[in-house]
């Protein structure tokens, strides 16, 4: 079917109206992490627990399995650097992980018969 330009200028409009619609969406949702103390997608696991409904140290064995997989060079479904990071100060022996929620939600959704478990 052949659109006219018309139409095609009004298409636009409604794209560009709903864009800014969206846009300001999302800085209100912002504004909403913001005040709960989360700002980026890059959380503590004591954080990012709550938004993607599993316990605290169901991230952390997440993270654990993968490490161990990531030092014998296997392969994993949680990517280093992806699903999580490591942002421990030199200094300190202790490691500060944070997992990336948008990407680790979409590890969780893998189903069990289909993760990369050797």
């Amino acid at each position: 079917m052949p659109r006219t330009l018309a139409a095609l200028e009004q298409r636009l409009e409604l794209l560009e109206t709903r864009y800014t619609q969206l846009e300001e969406r999302q800085k209100w949702v912002e504004r909403i992490f913001e005040s709960y103390g989360i700002r980026g997608l890059w959380l503590s696991p004591a954080k990012a627990s709550p938004l993607l409904g599993v316990s605290r140290d169901r991230i952390m064995a997440e993270i654990e399995r993968a490490e161990k997989l990531r030092i014998f060079e296997k392969p994993s479904d949680a990517e280093y650097g992806v699903h999580y990071r490591n942002i421990q100060d030199p200094s300190v022996a202790t490691s500060t992980w944070q997992v990336h929620v948008a990407n680790f939600d979409r590890l969780l959704m893998i189903p069990p018969d289909q993760r990369l478990i050797p």
